[in-house]
Order: structure tokens, then sequence, then C-alpha cells
């Protein structure tokens, strides 16, 4: 068997988060929402050292089979255990949605949202017109700042007429793949970079790369000519990549990014069998200084600045009633057993961060705002049932953002 073959728990992952987001717009009109009154206190001006991203997903689109909320199979059934505050099946495109979301990231220290990109609009079923012409067209975008999660996975299975296999790996040997992602790059350059809410480290416009850790083939390359396609535009992009792992250590893969950082906090190369939060933020803690380690020397590919390390983390796992509801096998529940589990997760990540450009800023993503299937959010839920374990946690998960690392976010732009 390959080494970079997925490993079980890892597949699971990879399978979820590839089905969460094949959905298209139903024609059911989402209900009314009406937008909440918040009581917090004034943002302090900002931001402080700890810059905080939480991964937005666009693709909820209100009731029905291809609404986010339910079952692939149209039976109706609800796919989370979770209901948000925004209510149970919210659109994504809504304006009262968005602004909403982003006043609550401001309130409690959330400095930016990392938006899920799949493909480009003109491929059927993409959400880039929803990132173009409702979340960007937003008058409260104002108050934070984006980047591109690129989700080059998704990228590839969902664009008609590309030929990859994913199965043993991500391999920029194939045409497809290499071609694709240097593409990408200048197409996020020509349309994204410029807007004036892009989060840059001293203008460097960040990019999130999901899903590399499995990269085999000439990546070297193809991230060498995707940071050409940028600088020819004007840009010396910053690429954060997704490789963090526990059974092996590729130099070669660390140093094409910038900084190197795990999605969740189980990591391929480990099974997800912590029996809470509290223990997985035990062996998150272990994994990633033992990263530290392994990169401490590393230099970014053609720069002198060192290769660093950029955690995430979620404050719980559990896909149970996503798993039941599609008929589907794995399951992974590592549920936040007490608000204190989640302060002891966020602290470890916090204790990791490595400060970055002329500002030494300390960049912590968070994972997720939104992915409700997985429960692995920090958007508000309803006041229903008891919080833990795996409840709906209310602004518990929103307040320990705020409480470890800081109300203080950007400064209003224009």
């Amino acid at each position: 068997m390959s080494k970079n073959r997925l490993t079980p728990s890892v597949f699971v992952v990879f399978l979820l988060l590839t089905a969460c987001t094949i959905f298209s717009p139903s024609s059911t009109p989402p209900p009314t929402f009406t937008p909440v009154s918040l009581t917090a206190s004034p943002t302090p001006s900002g931001p402080n050292e700890y810059i905080t991203i939480a991964q937005l997903n666009l693709w909820f689109h209100g009731p029905g089979c291809y609404g986010g909320f339910e079952s692939f199979n149209c039976n109706g059934k609800r796919n989370t255990g979770l209901t948000p505050l925004l209510g149970a099946t919210y659109d994504s495109a809504s304006a009262d949605v968005i602004r909403q979301q982003i006043d609550w990231a401001v309130s409690y220290g959330v400095d930016a949202f990392s938006i899920e990109w799949t493909t480009p609009r003109e491929v059927s079923g993409s959400i880039e017109n929803i990132l173009d012409d409702n979340f960007l067209k937003s008058p409260e975008l104002k108050k934070m700042r984006w980047c591109i999660f690129y989700d080059l996975v998704l990228r590839l299975q969902q664009t008609p007429g590309l030929k990859v296999d994913l199965s043993r790996g991500m391999d920029f040997n194939n045409p497809d793949v290499y071609n694709t992602f240097v593409a990408d790059f200048d197409h996020f350059a020509q349309k994204y970079f410029s807007q004036p809410q892009y989060l840059k480290i001293d203008g460097r416009p960040v990019v999130y790369v999901w899903g590399t850790w499995n990269a085999v083939g000439n990546y070297w390359d193809a991230f060498r000519e995707a940071r050409q396609k940028a600088a020819a535009r004007g840009y010396d992009v910053y690429i954060v990549g997704d490789i963090i792992r526990t059974d092996h250590f590729y130099p070669k893969l660390a140093s094409a990014y910038d900084a190197n950082t795990n999605f969740v906090f189980f990591m391929p190369g480990t099974p997800a069998t912590s029996k809470d939060v509290g223990e997985a933020a035990v062996k998150l803690d272990g994994a990633l200084t033992d990263w530290e380690g392994k990169i401490s020397t590393l230099k970014v590919d053609g720069r002198e600045e060192n290769v660093l390390l950029q955690p995430g983390f979620t404050p719980q796992f559990d896909n149970r009633l996503f798993q039941q509801v599609n008929g589907w096998k794995d399951v992974i529940y590592v549920p936040a057993s007490s608000k204190d589990q989640v302060i002891a997760m966020a602290e470890v990540v916090r204790k990791h961060a490595h400060p970055v450009g002329s500002q030494g800023w300390k960049l912590i993503w968070l994972n997720t705002w939104n992915n409700w299937p997985e429960t692995t959010t920090f958007e508000p839920t309803a006041a229903q049932g008891p919080k833990y374990p795996a409840g709906n946690y209310q602004f518990d998960f929103l307040e320990v953002i705020r409480d470890v690392f800081g109300p203080e976010v950007f400064p209003p732009s224009e």
C-alpha cells in the first residue's frame, strides 16, 4: 500500500468535506430571517497580535435536500443535531444572514473569514457567484477581512472534463492537477487580491490551500509557477498549506508553503479516537510541538523567511447524524464536554502560533464558522436543550475566541 494512500480517519474527513459542499440552490424559498439584536460592547480598535480567521461556507441554500441541512436522498431528514441561531435552514446568499455573520464575528474578535472556494462561477453548481454577488457586496464587509480557502480537492472533483484520481494522493504530475492549480492562482490574483478587505500580510495576499497533505509529483514547480502568475499581476502571494500529519514529514512539501497548518485537531496519520475535546487538545499539543521541531530551520522555497506554523482547530466534531441520514458507516464523535475543554483547545493553538510579518501577527485558523453537518461550528446556535456534550452551545464558542485571543479586530475600511 502506498504511504500516500488516505488513512481511514482522514478519508472520512476527505469524504465528508467533499460531500458537504456539493449542493445546488433549492427552488424552495428560504424562511424569512429576522436579524438578531446584539448587546456586545463597542469593539476596540485593533487588531491585536492574534489574527483569528474562521472558515465560512457559502453553500447553504435554505430548506430542501440541496439546501445543505438535509440528507442527499431528499427524504427530508436533517443532517445535523445543532440548530443555528440564524434559523434552522438559512440561505448563505441572504443579505441579512451575511450582515449578522459579520456582526457576530467582529463583536467576538474574529478578524477574518476564509471563504471556501471550489470552482469559478462558469462551472455549473459553483458557489463563486454568492461570493461575488452577495458576500463581497455586503456593506458590513468593511468591518473585517477575508481570504480564499482554496479547496483544491473539490475543484478537481467538481470541474467537468478533468481526469484526476485522488486515491493515491494529490498528484501534480497529472497535467490536470498542475495546470488547474497554476491557473487558479492567476484567477485569484486577477479577480480578488485587489479587493480592499482582502487579508494581506505586509501587502502579501493570503491563500489557504486545503487537503495537500498527500501531495506527490511535481508540486515544487507548480507552486513556483503559481507564485509567478500572481507576481505577474503585482502580488507576492502568501500561501498557507493544510499539510501537517503525524506519520511522516516531507521537508520539500513543507517548504513549498510560507506557513504550515492543520485543519482539525486530528490529522492524517492518526485516528480520531479521542473521547472528547479535552483529550484531543493534549494530543494536538504533542503533534504541533513535533511539527515545530521539524520545520524550525526550514526556509520557504526561494525566500529567506522561515516556514512558520499557523495552527488551526475546531471546537468539536460530531458527524453521527450526517452519516446516519446519508447511509454511511464511518462516524467521528469527539464532542466538547464543557466550555472549559474548548478553552483548553484554544490555549493549545495560541501557544503554537508564531509571529509573521512586520506587525508580528499570529494567525489562528478557526475551522469552521459554519460547517453544520460536522458540527465544527463557532457560529451561535439556538438555546435549545443542553449545551454539552455536542449540544446547542449558543454563544459559548465565540466567547472562547474573544476571551482567549482578544476582542480586537481590524478597524473599518472603505
